[in-house]
């Protein structure tokens, strides 16, 4: 099996504000040759839903999403910029990542560190409850089919964005599910399964020594393969190249003792059902 029709749901091309080891035309060439089927372009700063549209339209045989991240660069929780994203024919909507309020101050508690929280944006208000603004952000999402991500919110505000996004029939996403960053418990990516939401677990933290690859085995065997994707969350300079990293997630998975099956249920089908196929052209 091996990369042949596999997507890539998460992966950081260039243009983008810092250096990124391809941009979206060398990745399309790479993925074409590699066989693959799909890609989502994310980037942390800027809108990729109209990068997206043109990949797909100068390269049929992939198929390319693209949404937008709500961090300051758009307004942050911002509904506006959500259904403009909708418009332009953006799928995936992720809450606050770099400029989230609760990543920073994880990190700052996981480093022991002071970090200046000045404009890093919040989840919920003073009373522990989501703000307003996320409620206007699902509404926009529903209203144009996209799918809602958790970014790096923390894992409480993010099982209940997830709560709420699951009510309004949203499809919904734990964003990799396994990064220390941002953990989510077996019990809460159970919960959220039960609910109808998908986990994403991503490469980058088993290359990066973050995450080991029994931890990421462990909590996919935890929650079930059928509502768990793979994707790469690469695009560094310092890491692999996307299709090479989610060719040695398979092979790793492979010897972790997942089937075939298994891994084209988690790298084609369900990911397709998420973004389509590409054209046969």
């Amino acid at each position: 099996m091996l990369i042949k029709g596999v997507y890539d749901l998460h992966v950081h091309t260039s243009p983008d504000v810092g250096t990124r080891k391809l941009d979206d035309v060398e990745m399309a060439q790479r993925m074409i040759a590699a066989g693959m089927s799909g890609c989502v372009i994310k980037n942390h700063y800027a809108d990729t839903s109209a990068r997206a549209v043109l990949l797909t339209r100068h390269f049929p045989r992939i198929c390319a999403a693209g949404g937008i991240v709500l961090n300051r660069s758009v307004g942050g929780i911002n509904p506006c910029a959500v259904e403009r994203a909708g418009q332009a024919g953006g799928k995936f909507v992720w809450f606050p990542t770099m400029d989230s309020l609760e990543y920073w101050q994880l990190r700052s508690s996981l480093s022991g560190t002071e970090t200046d929280l000045t404009g890093c944006i919040p989840m919920c208000g003073e009373d522990g409850e989501l703000l307003p603004a996320v409620y206007d952000v699902l509404d926009a999402a529903k209203k144009y089919g996209m799918i809602v991500c958790t970014g790096h919110i923390a894992p409480a505000s993010g099982m209940k964005l997830i709560r709420e996004a699951r009510k309004m029939g949203l499809e919904a996403v734990l964003t990799h599910a396994d990064n220390p960053n941002d953990p989510y418990t077996i019990e809460e990516q159970k919960e959220a399964v039960a609910l109808g939401a998908l986990v994403e677990h991503s490469y980058f933290t088993i290359c990066h020594n973050k995450t080991p690859l029994e931890e990421v085995a462990r909590q996919i065997r935890a929650t079930g393969c059928s509502s768990v994707y793979l994707s790469s969350d690469l695009g560094q300079p310092n890491s692999p190249y996307p299709d090479e990293g989610m060719d040695m997630f398979i092979r790793d998975l492979l010897k972790a003792g997942f089937s075939e099956k298994e891994l084209i249920h988690m790298t084609v089908d369900l990911p397709s059902d998420l973004i389509g196929r590409p054209s046969e052209n």
